[in-house]
C-alpha cells in the first residue's frame, strides 16, 4: 500500500470538503509494523503537499526525513494508535461548526439514528491544552473509548477509523451531525435519541 500517495489525496479531500482551512489539520495512518506511522507534514499547503512531503515516524516523532518535519500534532496521533490498536488511522479537522462547539464547549449529543454506526455516538467535548502538546494527546483518550471522534476544546475535530477512508468518513458525519444540530438548536428543541 501507498500510505504517502493516499494521504496526499485525503490531504485533498480534506480541503475540498471544507474540513479544514489553510494548512490546518493532519491526517495519518498506521505504518507497516509496530512502530511506523505516516503522518503529514507542517505547514505544507494540501494543494502543494507531494508524496515526498509525507513524514515516516517512529512512536518518539522521530524521522529520518530532514527536508520536512511532522504534524505538530504527531503525538496525539501517537497517543491514540498506543491506546487503541483498532485504529489504524486517525483524521484532525478544524471544521466549522463542529469547532464551534468546541469552542463552546458544547457536546453534540445524539440527535441522528447514523450517528450510532457511523461515530459510536454522541460527540463529548475533551478539555482544552495547547495544541501539540503531550497533555492534549492524554486529554482526549478517554473520550474515545466509546465513540470513534471527539471535539478538542477551542481547536477542533479528532476522527479514528480501521482506515483512513472510515476516519475520514466519520469526519464528514461529525461536521453534518454539528450542522444539523445547529440549526436545530435555532428552530427549536432538538430530539435527543436514547437508546
Amino acid at each position: 500500500m501507498n500510505y504517502r500517495k493516499l494521504l496526499v489525496e485525503y490531504g485533498i479531500k480534506l480541503l475540498n470538503k471544507n474540513l479544514v482551512a489553510g494548512t490546518s489539520g493532519n491526517l495519518s495512518i498506521r505504518g507497516e509494523d509496530e512502530d511506523s506511522f505516516y503522518i503529514t507534514p507542517s505547514g505544507i499547503d494540501y494543494l502543494k503537499m507531494r508524496e515526498e512531503d509525507i513524514v515516516k515516524i517512529n512512536s518518539k516523532g522521530e524521522s529520518s526525513n530532514m527536508n520536512t518535519k511532522p504534524s505538530s500534532e504527531w503525538r496525539m496521533h501517537i497517543e491514540i494508535y498506543k491506546n487503541y490498536p483498532n485504529y489504524n488511522a486517525v483524521v484532525h479537522t478544524h471544521s466549522t461548526i463542529a469547532t464551534a462547539f468546541a469552542v463552546s464547549n458544547k457536546k453534540i449529543p445524539l440527535i441522528l439514528i447514523e450517528m450510532i454506526p457511523f461515530l459510536g455516538g454522541e460527540i463529548d467535548v475533551a478539555p482544552y491544552a495547547k495544541a501539540g502538546s503531550k497533555r492534549l494527546a492524554q486529554n482526549i483518550i478517554p473520550f474515545l473509548k466509546h465513540a470513534n471522534s471527539c471535539l478538542m476544546a477551542n481547536h477542533g475535530v479528532v476522527c479514528c477509523g480501521k482506515d483512513l477512508e472510515s476516519a475520514f468518513l466519520s469526519a464528514e458525519y461529525v461536521e453534518d451531525a454539528a450542522k444539523i444540530y445547529y440549526y436545530s438548536l435555532n428552530i427549536g428543541n432538538p430530539n435527543i435519541i436514547s437508546i
